[in-house]
């Protein structure tokens, strides 16, 4: 981040805290694109299908805006580090509740806190998951650059180098022959280099 860059954000955060909704909503509105690449990371293959990451963001800034005056910090690696723990609590809430969900769907009563206390395992899923997420301003970047793509090729450069997806299982998510979700891929960061480059 440049020296412009990292005042104009601690000023954000100091208008924020005078009381300045528009600076809070700029600064949130800044880092959804992040908030969203990290909410399709931890929901992957186990609540996709039932939860939508935008909801998750929408979670996450409605209770960073109720809950602003707990933030402590100027920097925008401090802000980010808020928002994703405001942001992993919300998952783990959406786990339990939908775990909780499927055991009421199956007529099994057992309390969450059963054999397993505490959610440990719903905490150690999002753990694993949470260990492989990219951190740090760099991923803003990359997350604000991803958002301009257009949709299929965005989540083909995701799934393809964040992900690690190989080509035949994206060649089934995508409908469309290996060869063509190949040339997606190269597209998309063709566009997002330019993106990156852009954007400087």
């Amino acid at each position: 981040m440049s020296p412009t860059e990292s005042h104009h954000h601690r000023e954000l955060i100091q208008r924020a805290r005078n009381g300045d909704e528009q600076a809070l909503g700029r600064l949130l509105d800044k880092h959804r694109p992040y908030l969203k690449l990290l909410a399709q990371r931890e929901i992957e293959g186990r609540l996709d299908a039932r939860v939508d990451g935008s909801d998750l963001v929408q979670q996450t800034c409605l209770s960073a805006l109720r809950r602003f005056e707990d933030f402590i910090g100027d920097q925008e690696a401090q802000f980010l580090a808020w928002l994703r723990a405001i942001q992993d609590a919300n998952i783990r809430d959406t786990i339990r509740r939908h775990v909780y969900t499927a055991k009421r769907a199956l007529g099994n009563e057992q309390p969450l806190d059963g054999p397993e206390k505490n959610g440990d395992a719903i905490d150690r899923t999002v753990g694993t998951t949470s260990r492989r997420v990219l951190r740090g301003e760099e991923a803003v970047r990359l997350a604000e650059a991803l958002s301009q793509l257009p949709d299929d090729q965005g989540e083909a450069v995701r799934l393809r180098h964040l992900e690690g997806w190989p080509l035949a299982q994206m060649a089934v998510q995508f409908d469309r022959s290996e060869t063509a979700v190949a040339a997606l891929v190269k597209r998309g960061l063709a566009n997002l280099r330019k993106h990156l480059t852009d954007s400087g």
